[in-house]
């Protein structure tokens, strides 16, 4: 009785966080943010490392709209039918996780909490890489923060499925996504780049220039199907294991996991 004594405190803490996180279209997405929320073990996949903030740091919730910008020194507030607001803020909590900030003037009180935990765009679906509390004068919306790309880039994915197939025994195809909008990786039998870019709502890949070298006839055909996928894809997200998970419009997808080796 103790122990489970003991517990009780920090299953209310979880709870509370896992409120937190922006709402989702459906169930399973409500399923992959709740495993990323549960236990912020910085060695899961749905856990960031959030070191200090990088700013400019940009959080945003809807139903209402809202819109936060963390600039040096500067927090800006911008909301439906409100004036824009600039205020100075000062950092009130630093934890593994998570980071609070906090400002006050002209009749109003805000204080941003930001962690470092998958989030998704309650309209969008788009993956963000922190959950976002924002208090306004003790009323609270929540919303996601951070940058996409950081969900993307600094690991190589090495595709374990396209389009439902799995991949040939003992091949390798990979996908590493760079800072200057370029993509490169191993399509089976050769090497690929190009380029890709981030909407407001999904992902985009250019048409991919590859090397030329022939090999068995079943690796250049998982090699075509690849390539050809890829150039279709529409959105992406992270699976409830950290798996990438690229999607075209008509639902075929690829997946990949981040290189352990």
């Amino acid at each position: 009785m103790k122990g489970i004594a003991a517990l009780l405190p920090l299953t209310l803490a979880v709870i509370g966080l896992l409120a937190g996180c922006a709402s989702t279209a459906d169930d399973s997405n409500n399923e992959n943010q709740a495993a990323g929320t549960a236990a912020c073990d910085l060695k899961l996949p749905l856990c960031f490392a959030p070191g200090d903030v990088k700013k400019p740091f940009v959080a945003r919730g809807n139903e209402p709209f809202w819109r936060v910008i963390l600039e040096p020194g500067q927090l800006v507030l911008e909301r439906m039918d409100e004036e824009t607001v600039a205020l100075r803020y000062e950092v009130t909590e630093r934890s593994a996780t998570a980071r609070t900030f906090e400002a006050e003037g002209d009749g109003i009180r805000v204080s941003l909490k930001a962690a470092a935990q998958l989030c998704r765009d309650s309209m969008s679906g788009m993956p963000y890489p922190r959950q976002v509390r924002l208090s306004i004068n003790g009323e609270e919306f929540r919303g996601c923060g951070g940058d996409p790309e950081q969900l993307l880039r600094g690991t190589e994915w090495v595709v374990e499925d396209i389009g439902g197939r799995g991949i040939i025994d003992s091949s390798r195809v990979t996908l590493n996504f760079q800072e200057d909008n370029r993509v490169a990786g191993r399509a089976s039998c050769n090497q690929f780049s190009g380029g890709w870019n981030l909407t407001g709502e999904g992902i985009g890949f250019t048409r991919m220039a590859s090397t030329k070298k022939a090999c068995a006839p079943a690796l250049m055909n998982q090699e075509n199907r690849f390539l050809s996928l890829l150039g279709e894809v529409q959105r992406f997200d992270i699976g409830r294991r950290g798996e990438l998970v690229l999607s075209t419009g008509d639902g075929r997808l690829i997946r990949a996991f981040q290189a352990t080796d």
